[in-house]
């Protein structure tokens, strides 16, 4: 387990960082307004890749619907203000913190005054063990439709919820493109995942390291993963990397994820202005329909975003690489020996690039100069290659990429 930190966080501060804003008052029928005090969305560019659209997820949010201190309408909005195109809220099915909160604020509404009777995920009620849970578990995700339909906010729900038991034995899961969560609920873990699998729905392993000594797997995690039950791994929670899970990922042909898990307003633990973007999945799709996500997600089109950290397989990490920067000849020294290469960024991501000693920090939108010699056995110049230091892959390790040259 490891804490991504900022490298060399200096350079990762984009230039509008600190820029001042100045808006032209607006009269209006009864006042002036000095100030559109609606936030700006984050735009974070990304590029494409092989044809396919880059977009924003996170596939772990809370909100008051179980232990969240907001609601899920201002999960939507700051999902969109944060740059995300795709958000799952996520509430657990057993865990309903806040709701018991509610039950109290409506208990003057009962004839007898007390609170309605508090129910955990498959217990039902006392008489039967078997009945279906007293709360609407797709309350969260039918008022993130409402707001996004009220407002036209061009965001994309999945219906989700997050599956809790023993984190040191059995671990924690996020069922998404559900159907209907109530109908999932059952006190035993792997009913739970027989009827999200029977609805169509996809299943992350959360937080693998999260109150864990060890990284491999229990005996209820050894069935779970047999059964073919686990599609893919949280391998970043917030901004904790667990390394050794994009092996497992690429060795059992698991899905690379990465999500905020965000319990308070995202604001408070991301700066949208600093050049840090909140923790997410990259997702290489055609289109940002429901069947596009989930075709690209089972398919392992994934890289994990976290702190300007990127964490994923090196197909497709070298793929982002080279179509986010541009890299041409700009000057040739035959006398001396060398040429210079120009490499510019066009996302808004920062590239650690390390050669030898020496880390060049290609910046967002910005270009920088490197000069290559030749080779001494060969006689032909270098060719521009280097090890990223903020991507992550197989081997808890940054890989090393050659640069393509612009033709």
């Amino acid at each position: 387990m490891k804490r991504l930190f900022l490298i060399l966080a200096s350079a990762l501060f984009v230039a509008g960082a600190s820029a001042q804003v100045v808006e032209t008052p607006v009269k209006g029928k009864t006042g002036i307004r000095l100030y559109d005090k609606s936030v700006r969305r984050t735009e974070i560019i990304l590029p494409e890749i092989k044809g396919y659209n880059a977009y924003k997820a996170d596939f772990h949010v809370h909100t008051i619907y179980s232990d969240g201190e907001v609601t899920p309408r201002e999960r939507i909005r700051e999902a969109w203000y944060d740059g995300l195109d795709i958000i799952a809220i996520t509430d657990h099915l057993e865990i309903r913190t806040y709701e018991k909160f509610m039950l109290k604020a409506l208990a003057p509404y009962n004839k007898d005054g007390k609170p309605y009777t508090y129910a955990n995920a498959g217990a039902g009620n006392k008489k039967d063990k078997d009945a279906p849970m007293l709360s609407n578990l797709n309350a969260g995700y039918e008022e993130a439709l409402h707001i996004i339909a009220k407002e036209e906010i061009p965001i994309m729900a999945v219906r989700g919820t997050e599956i809790w038991r023993n984190p040191r034995t059995t671990g924690e899961y996020n069922a998404i493109f559900l159907k209907d969560i109530n109908a999932i609920c059952h006190k035993d873990l792997f009913e739970c995942f027989r009827r999200v699998k029977e609805q169509g729905g996809f299943i992350i392993h959360n937080h693998p390291g999260w109150r864990r000594k060890t990284m491999d797997k229990s005996e209820d995690q050894v069935r779970a993963y047999g059964e073919k039950w686990v599609d893919a791994i949280e391998v970043v929670n917030g901004t904790t990397l667990y390394p050794q899970m994009i092996d497992r990922c690429v060795n059992e042909n698991l899905t690379i994820t990465a999500s905020t898990d965000v319990h308070r307003p995202s604001s408070q633990v991301w700066a949208r202005d600093c050049g840090i973007f909140r923790t997410h999945t990259i997702i290489f799709a055609k289109e940002k329909t429901e069947k596009a996500i989930k075709d690209a997600l089972l398919k392992r089109r994934t890289i994990g975003y976290s702190a300007n950290n990127l964490i994923g397989e090196e197909v497709w990490l070298k793929e982002f690489l080279n179509s986010a920067v541009d890299c041409k000849v700009v000057a040739e020294n035959e006398k001396k020996g060398h040429r210079a290469f120009q490499l510019t960024n066009t996302c808004s991501i920062p590239f650690l690039l390390r050669r030898g000693g020496t880390v060049y920090v290609l910046k967002p939108f910005q270009s920088l100069r490197v000069n290559f010699g030749k080779d001494k056995n060969s006689g032909k110049y270098r060719k521009p290659v280097f090890t990223v230091d903020n991507m992550w892959t197989v081997g808890d390790k940054h890989p090393q990429f050659t640069i393509e040259i612009d033709k």
